[in-house]
């Protein structure tokens, strides 16, 4: 396995630093320790751990592979964070007082290893998709999503519902409801009528950032703006092309069903994918996890 990138060195590093940095700044506190002797300490706490963990990371090889292509290696980056939260419990079990500068300075630890976590997290399972799907795609298009999401009838029923919440909601007072029934009948009022036909209606051709799929050998890498989730092909039981829409079967999760006007040609979207899973098939190989 190669050596990680600098990317994913800075965040490991960050992440070790905010979770070790939280541990002290919590005991200190507990120990009665000033704010003064806060200041002083933690920022060159997060500096070292920081420093020491970037070694770590660029020393190990395979690291963000390893977290990435495992489950619960990944769902341990957000371990801290539920143990600080738990810490605000404390008060409640031990002789610790429940002062301002504790919930404070608690609340932002957790806040601090939440988002470095899910940082983590992110990088390191997009670095393990990237070295699972190393080939050139098979075939690679554009996710517009079809099926209830997107069904009219659903969204009317849906925003019908907002207006009669938001008069409810005005009713008991809350002024706050009229802008929910104001919401609701804007909507329904774009959808039934000439004036917000070209915003309504579905364009192929406006992307609005949506996802974009990718047929490896190894399986589907769905390419979201934020992080890149694998598909292995034998969680895709069935794929089938319908008038409407493009549907990949799983058989544990939800069906990732394409609207066929966003694909450029769908038959042949359908045939390489057919072709990645027959080249699939053949060389498949077991002890692949992820």
């Amino acid at each position: 396995m190669n050596e990680p990138d600098i990317g994913f060195q800075a965040g490991f590093g960050f992440y070790l630093g905010i979770v070790v940095t939280g541990i002290v700044a919590i005991a200190a506190l507990v120990a009665g320790a000033t704010t003064a002797t806060l200041l002083g300490v933690l920022p060159s706490t997060v500096t070292l751990v920081a420093i020491v963990g970037h070694i770590f990371a660029k020393r190990t090889r395979g690291l963000p592979e390893r977290i990435g292509g495992n489950r619960w290696q990944r769902l341990a980056c957000y371990v801290p964070a539920a143990a600080f939260a738990a810490a605000l419990f404390l008060p409640a079990l031990a002789p610790i007082e429940a002062t301002s500068r504790f919930v404070i300075v608690t609340i932002a630890v957790i806040l601090l290893t939440g988002v470095s976590g899910f940082g983590l997290e992110r990088m390191a399972k997009n670095r393990y998709v990237d070295a699972i799907t190393a080939d050139e795609p098979a075939a690679t298009w554009t996710w517009h999503r079809s099926g209830i999401r997107c069904d009219e009838h659903v969204m009317n029923v849906f925003m019908a519902l907002t207006i009669v919440f938001g008069l409810g909601m005005a009713w008991a007072g809350n002024v706050y409801g009229l802008l929910w029934a104001v919401y609701g009948s804007i909507f329904l009022l774009l959808a039934h009528s000439d004036i917000g036909e070209d915003w309504y209606d579905f364009d192929p051709t406006d992307r609005w950032n949506p996802p974009e799929i990718r047929a490896h050998e190894a399986g589907l890498v769905v390419k979201k703006s934020y992080g890149k989730t694998f598909v292995a092909w034998d969680e895709i039981e069935a794929v089938r092309l319908t008038d409407e829409e493009l549907v990949l079967e799983r058989s544990r999760w939800l069906d990732i069903r394409c609207d066929r006007a966003a694909l450029d040609d769908p038959e042949v979207v359908l045939e390489e994918i057919q072709r990645a899973r027959e080249r699939a098939e053949r060389s498949r190989t077991p002890g692949v996890t992820h």
